[in-house]
């Protein structure tokens, strides 16, 4: 009787700690996206656990300049459609030339823009078309709503490397990291449907 209510226990205790592990679960590891991977294939020294599910461009941009020192910061251009109180929209447009020495100057353009978006120039001032004062630009912001705000920046880094990147205001919407080496190059941006997709190209 002894030796079945012992057998017994142990069938009961073997089945009740059987349960009891079956029942405590492993921790799930995180989702990575294919574009995280990609981004960390290519720098590694970016790794950031924040941007594993998502890649967001803004936060990358950041991690990107505080891992790389930027020597440089050269603004390509700015685009920005304005919208005046009739109705009318224009688009203002300032770029970046090359000049002597390795400097830049800007060259400003403004245009009357039609229902398909195609432009007709305006004749601006001489003294306003070749690097203008804020004073020049301001005054084509006064009285009108910004419908669009693109600009492009050309980052020099430490260590061989450089940055592109476009904004849409205060959005990051597309980004290339690389050696200028070009062994390693990433590249990023917001294929709307598709959302942010990183690419690395390696040599």
């Amino acid at each position: 009787m002894r030796v079945l209510f012992f057998l017994a226990f142990c069938f009961v205790s073997g089945r009740a700690s059987y349960s009891f592990t079956d029942l405590v679960q492993k921790p799930k590891e995180k989702p990575i996206s294919v574009s995280y991977m990609n981004l960390i294939k290519c720098y590694p020294e970016l790794k950031n656990e924040s941007l594993a599910l998502k890649v967001d461009l803004n936060q990358l941009k950041s991690e990107i300049d505080r891992k790389f020192v930027t020597s440089q910061s050269l603004l390509r251009y700015r685009q920005v459609i304005l919208k005046d109180p009739n109705g009318l929209q224009k688009r203002l447009k300032i770029s970046a030339k090359p000049a002597k020495k390795s400097k830049f100057n800007y060259l400003l353009s403004l245009e009357k823009l039609d229902s398909k978006g195609a432009g007709t120039p305006f004749e601006l001032p001489l003294p306003q078309r070749l690097n203008p004062s804020q004073k020049d630009l301001d005054q084509y912001f006064l009285d009108q709503d910004v419908l669009e705000d693109e600009r492009s920046y050309f980052d020099t880094k430490l260590n061989g490397l450089s940055l592109s990147f476009k904004r849409k205001f205060d959005s990051v919407f597309e980004l290339e990291l690389s050696e200028v080496s070009m062994k390693r190059r990433l590249v990023c941006e917001d294929q709307k449907d598709l959302g942010i997709v990183c690419t690395c190209f390696q040599k």
